[in-house]
């Protein structure tokens, strides 16, 4: 019986037996074959990758950017990284799905409110304020400064509060909490007894002129990736509610 060891093409050149050419054209169509399905099955697990991605909570890459799978909306928005969620197809304003944009307002009650400026180097002015405050401690002149070896770090977010009504507010009366959003999703909130200049503890807002309110945040130095989103809690009501602002940093 002959060997077959070489392909249809050098077959003929060689003027291999017959059965022999039986064996190679089955073998290299097996081959052929096995090569399709191969290459069908990569193709198939490749095309649909940008489709599958495109579900609630797998990565996407551009903010804002929404699709419609059937009933369900889905918003690329970014909770330590940008990831598709399922979402109302028209979200309310101010929502987790839909924060208000840095720079624009939103009326809350009887307030305005604008996100401003984030200020990385709040600690000094904390420290100007009392050497007693988190994080700050005596110098060498016994003036109060940032204390270099403090677990956390300041952050302040600014704040451009209107009085919608026609009497002063003040903080006393002022039903409102703020938190930013760790990497975990967990929440931090502002502190709250700390007194420096326009703090919520000690401000006062007067009708209709807007007046900044600078909210601090003592944040562990070891936290690297914050979300850029202030989060503002309406306590007034017997259940609070949330309300989502982006932050241009």
């Amino acid at each position: 019986m002959p060997i077959c060891k070489i392909s249809l093409i050098t077959s003929k050149i060689l003027n291999i037996p017959g059965d022999c050419i039986v064996k190679i054209i089955k073998r290299d169509f097996t081959l052929v074959f096995v090569i399709a399905i191969l290459i069908s099955s990569l193709t198939a697990t490749i095309a649909p990758a940008t489709h599958a991605a495109e579900k609630a909570g797998s990565k996407c890459t551009v903010f804002g950017k929404t699709v419609v799978k059937g009933k369900t909306k889905l918003t690329c928005v970014k909770v330590t990284e940008y990831k598709w969620v399922a979402t109302p197809v028209k979200p309310a304003l101010a929502s987790i799905y839909n924060p208000v944009l840095s720079g624009n307002k939103f009326k809350l009650n009887t307030l305005q409110f604008q996100a401003g400026p984030v200020n990385f180097d709040f600690g000094d002015e904390v420290c100007r304020e009392s050497a007693f405050n988190d994080g700050c401690i005596f110098n060498g002149a016994l003036l109060s400064s940032v204390d270099p070896d403090s677990p956390n770090r300041w952050i302040g977010v600014d704040l451009l509060i209107t009085n919608l009504t026609k009497k002063s507010i003040g903080a006393v009366d002022l039903n409102y909490s703020f938190y930013m959003i760790l990497p975990n999703g967990k929440y931090i909130e502002s502190a709250r007894g700390v007194i420096y200049e326009n703090a919520p503890i000690d401000i006062t807002l007067v009708p209709s002129v807007p007046t900044t309110m600078r909210v601090g945040f003592a944040l562990p130095k070891v936290i690297e990736n914050l979300n850029p989103i202030i989060v503002v809690r309406d306590d007034s009501a017997a259940t609070s509610k949330e309300y989502f602002f982006y932050l241009n940093w």
